[in-house]
C-alpha cells in the first residue's frame, strides 16, 4: 500500500518497495514447507542454512537436494464496489544445495561439523493484479497536476516538459494536463465529479524473485549444543508492467476527455549481504531449544523505468489532432530512466522449540516429532539511502524513512508442524501465521499458510511431496494525493503450491 503524497515525485522507489522486498517466507526443501517452515530448532534438513544454521550441526554425512515447484495464485479484488479476478501460475526452483557432514577427532567434545553451499527462494514475484472501478471524486491525473502546480509554486513551462520523464511531463505534452489562469497555474480536463464519473482501470503483472545464496556452517558439542552461522548473498530480480487507465463515463463529447493510458515498465536489480547465527540446546534427547537472529540486509539497488502516455482530448486540439502519446525515451535520449540507492530490510530475531519422540534407532519403531517457531520482524526498520547524495535526494528519503516508520511495526510471526514417520514413509503437516506489517489496525494484511506433505527415505534417497495452502489478505491503494483520501481496493490471494524434493546421501 503506497500512503504518502512523495510518491508522486519522479522517484520510482516507495514504500510498498521496502515491505516487498521485507515480507519473506521460509521456503526450503518440500519437507520443511510441509511442517509450516518450522525449522528453528529442529535441524538436520539444509533449509536450517536460512532460518537457524546451527541446524547444520546434526549432519554426520553428505547430502544434495533439489527442490522444484509450481504455484496457482488467485487474487480477488474489491475497488469502489466493483470486484474483478486474476489469476497467474509460474513454475519455480525453491530450494537447491549440498552439505558437507564431518565427523571430528580426538576428545574435545565437538562431536561433528557441517558446511552447507545453498541456493533458496525466499519470495516469488510472479503474480498479476486488475481492478476496475467507477470514481466520482479524484482522478489518478491529479498527482502529476499537483506535481506541477509545487505547493503553489507552479514550474516554468521548459520544467514541466522534462522534469518528470515518467509521468507529469507526458502529460504536460500531450495536453492531458494543461495551463490555465493565463499561464500561471495547472489543471486537467478530467472531472470525476461530472455525471457518470469516470472509469478506473488499473493492471499490473509482476515476475521475478528473491533468491538468496549461502554460505553455512554448523557445530555439534556433546549432542547438546549446536551452534552456527551463515553468511548470505540474496539476489533481487523485479519486472513490473502497470497500465492505469481512465475513461469518460458522462457522454459528453465536447467536454474535452475521452481517455488517456498510462503504462510504466520497472525492472529491479538488487545485489545484497546479511548473516544468521544460531544455537540449539538438547537438554534431554527428547527436547530441542532453538535461537537465532538474523542481521538486516544491505542491498545496492538499480532501477530502470519507462513510461507511455496516451490520451484522446476529444475537441481539444492545439496541435491538430485529438489523440496522441508521448514516451519517456523521447524526453531522455532514447534511454531508460535509471536510478542507483541503497536500501536496509529488516532484523529478525527467533525462538524455536522441538519435541522429539521415538528415539530409537530402529527405523521400524515409530519416530515423529513436533515443533514451533516464533519469529519477530520490525518492518519499520527498513531504511532507504539515495547514493548521489543531492539536496533533493536527501529530503525525499528522510521522507520515506519516516513514512515507512510512521506505516509498518513489528510484526510476529508463527509456524507449528509435526511429522510421523513409519519405517521407510512419513507423513507430515504444518500452519504458519505472518502478522500484518501496518500500523493501521484497521487493515489486515496477515498471511496465513497450511501445509501438507509425504515423505520417503531408504537407503540413502530420499523424496518429499508437499502442498502449502496460501490465504493473503492486503489492501491496494493505486495512487495517492496530499490531503485527498483515496479508498483502496481489498486483497484477498490464495495460491496453492506443489513442492517437490529429491535428495541424496553419500
Amino acid at each position: 500500500m503506497i500512503a504518502i503524497g512523495v510518491s508522486a515525485q519522479a522517484w520510482a522507489q516507495d514504500e510498498a518497495d521496502a515491505l516487498r522486498y521485507s515480507r519473506l517466507t521460509t521456503g526450503g526443501t518440500a519437507r520443511t514447507q510441509a511442517i509450516g517452515g518450522a525449522a528453528g530448532s529442529l535441524g538436520g534438513d539444509i533449509s536450517a542454512t536460512h532460518v537457524n544454521p546451527a541446524g547444520l550441526g546434526f549432519f554426520r554425512t553428505n547430502e544434495v537436494v533439489i527442490t522444484p515447484g509450481f504455484n496457482f495464485r488467485s487474487n480477488k479484488y474489491d475497488y469502489l464496489g466493483t470486484r474483478t479476478d486474476a489469476n497467474n501460475n509460474n513454475f519455480t526452483l525453491n530450494n537447491m544445495g549440498l552439505v558437507f557432514g564431518m565427523p571430528t577427532r580426538g576428545n574435545s567434545g565437538w562431536r561433528n561439523v557441517a558446511f552447507s553451499i545453498d541456493y533458496n527462494r525466499l519470495a516469488d514475484f510472479n503474480n498479476k493484479l486488475q481492478i476496475d472501478g467507477v470514481n466520482t471524486t479524484t482522478s489518478y491525473v491529479d498527482r502529476w497536476v499537483d506535481r506541477l502546480n509545487n505547493n503553489g509554486s507552479p514550474l516554468s513551462f521548459n520544467d514541466a516538459a522534462s522534469i518528470d520523464p515518467l509521468g507529469a511531463s507526458l502529460a504536460f505534452n500531450t495536453y492531458l494536463v494543461d495551463t490555465i489562469n493565463g499561464g500561471s497555474s495547472y489543471a486537467t480536463w478530467i472531472d470525476p465529479t461530472a455525471p457518470g464519473g469516470i472509469r478506473q482501470r488499473d493492471k499490473v503483472s509482476t515476475k521475478g524473485g528473491l533468491d538468496e545464496v549461502s554460505v553455512g556452517l554448523g557445530a555439534n558439542y556433546s549432542d547438546k549444543f549446536y551452534v552456527g552461522l551463515s553468511l548470505n548473498f540474496p539476489r533481487i530480480n523485479f519486472e513490473r508492467t502497470r497500465t492505469f487507465a481512465e475513461d469518460d463515463l458522462s457522454g459528453n463529447t465536447n467536454n474535452d476527455f475521452g481517455y488517456f493510458e498510462h503504462t510504466e515498465n520497472l525492472k529491479t536489480d538488487g545485489v545484497g549481504f546479511n548473516a544468521k547465527l544460531g544455537i540449539i540446546y538438547s537438554p534431554i534427547p527428547n527436547v530441542r531449544l532453538g535461537a537465532a537472529f538474523h542481521t538486516p540486509t544491505w542491498y545496492g539497488m538499480s532501477d530502470a523505468s519507462t513510461a507511455r502516455v496516451q490520451v484522446d482530448t476529444e475537441g481539444y486540439q492545439p496541435d491538430g489532432q485529438s489523440e496522441r502519446y508521448q514516451d519517456t525515451e523521447e524526453l531522455t535520449d532514447g534511454l531508460p530512466v535509471e536510478y542507483e540507492y541503497s536500501l536496509q530490510t529488516p532484523w529478525r530475531a527467533m525462538g524455536s522449540f522441538s519435541y522429539i519422540f521415538g528415539t530409537d534407532p530402529d527405523v521400524k519403531q515409530q519416530h515423529g516429532f513436533i515443533t514451533a517457531d516464533v519469529e519477530y520482524v520490525d518492518y519499520a526498520s527498513s531504511k532507504y539511502r539515495f547514493n548521489k547524495g543531492t539536496e533533493g535526494d536527501k529530503e525525499f528519503a528522510k521522507q520515506l524513512n519516516n513514512s515507512i516508520d510512521n506505516l509498518y511495526k513489528g510484526a510476529v510471526n508463527i509456524r507449528v508442524g509435526g511429522e510421523l514417520k513409519f519405517n521407510v514413509l512419513a507423513v507430515r503437516a504444518g500452519f504458519a501465521y505472518y502478522g500484518s506489517p501496518y500500523q493501521n489496525s484497521d487493515v489486515d494484511a496477515s498471511t496465513t499458510k497450511i501445509s501438507g506433505g509425504l515423505g520417503y527415505r531408504n537407503k540413502g534417497f530420499f523424496a518429499d511431496l508437499t502442498y502449502v495452502h496460501t490465504m493473503a489478505k492486503d489492501e491496494y491503494l493505486p495512487y495517492s494525493l496530499a490531503g485527498s483520501k483515496i479508498a483502496p481496493a481489498t486483497v484477498n490471494g490464495t495460491t496453492g503450491s506443489v513442492v517437490m524434493t529429491v535428495g541424496f546421501k553419500f
